[in-house]
């Protein structure tokens, strides 16, 4: 057996058993340090075996890629389709948070793409820990420590921000152009970086208090409007690796999201895309009464 080691993604490692000749390509993902580890690690086991998931219930699909199922315990699982040639591969709960198991129907000729298995797996663990959630977001470190998160589906600017502000702002600490983990403990709520970038190649391994959430959106010209708790909260739902497919799961999950939209500031910012308008960004998200809520 071969085992691949990924450092910590907010404070938890993430280790890849590899049995049976299969092999790991990570052509979506950057060079990662990771952060310091302070937590277990999750494990995830890739072997061949029964990908079938006729003693599974379906619950979610996400065509073409993959559809969510819950076993017979109420755990999470997925079936990933071989949509560029891959084999399809079963994801399972071995045990909650911790270990997880990928199932080949067949053997794959080539490095499988890790990202799927270790995005999914890595949801289900810090999920099932109650300790935070990953949000489809930009983020970002103001010069004065700030964290901001700027959550959003395809299209709505995460990686385009992300690039002005590597050119309007040197004093910016960017974390990620597509994927922040948000962590919810007694300290408050924190938003770090993640080692799988959208396409700016964002990895940023830091972390800060979240103080300012800001919904961003094209523009023609800076527009600033404040956003209600109800409506962020609505808002950022749809951008969070929640169990939506497991109501019963959702408690913890919508904690988190309590903690965000009842500590942070909330705002929504349209903007061009120019590095005078980052530099806007930068400012009215670093604003002085940001510092209340963190």
């Amino acid at each position: 057996m071969a085992v691949l080691r990924v450092g910590a993604v907010a404070g938890i490692p993430i280790v890849h058993e590899l049995c049976d000749g299969i092999r790991l390509e990570r052509l979506d993902v950057v060079d990662w340090a990771g952060t310091s580890e302070v937590s277990e690690p999750v494990v995830i086991r890739h072997e061949l075996g029964d990908a079938t998931t006729t003693r599974l219930r379906r619950m979610l699909d996400v065509p073409p890629w993959c559809t969510f199922h819950l076993d017979a315990a109420g755990e999470p699982a997925a079936l990933f389709y071989g949509v560029f040639g891959e084999v399809d591969r079963l994801l399972t709960t071995v045990t909650p948070g911790t270990r997880y198991r990928v199932r080949y129907a067949a053997a794959p000729s080539d490095p499988v793409v890790a990202l799927q298995s270790e995005l999914t797996a890595f949801s289900f663990a810090i999920a099932a820990r109650g300790a935070g959630l990953i949000a489809h977001a930009c983020a970002f470190i103001t010069a004065t420590g700030h964290g901001v998160l700027c959550p959003g589906i395809s299209g709505t600017g995460k990686t385009t921000l992300a690039r002005l502000l590597r050119d309007a702002d040197p004093a910016v600490e960017l974390l990620t152009d597509d994927r922040a983990i948000v962590t919810l403990d007694d300290r408050g709520v924190r938003v770090w970086g993640s080692p799988w970038p959208g396409a700016g190649k964002v990895a940023g391994v830091r972390s800060a208090p979240l103080t300012t959430l800001v919904f961003i959106r094209h523009g023609q010209r800076v527009e600033q409007r404040v956003v209600t708790p109800a409506e962020a909260f609505r808002r950022i739902v749809n951008t969070l690796s929640m169990p939506l497919w497991e109501p019963a799961r959702c408690g913890r999950p919508l904690e988190v999201i309590d903690g965000i939209v009842s500590r942070a500031r909330l705002i929504e910012l349209a903007f061009p895309p120019t590095t005078d308008a980052a530099r806007w960004v930068v400012t009215e998200a670093d604003d002085r009464f940001a510092v209340s809520a963190a």
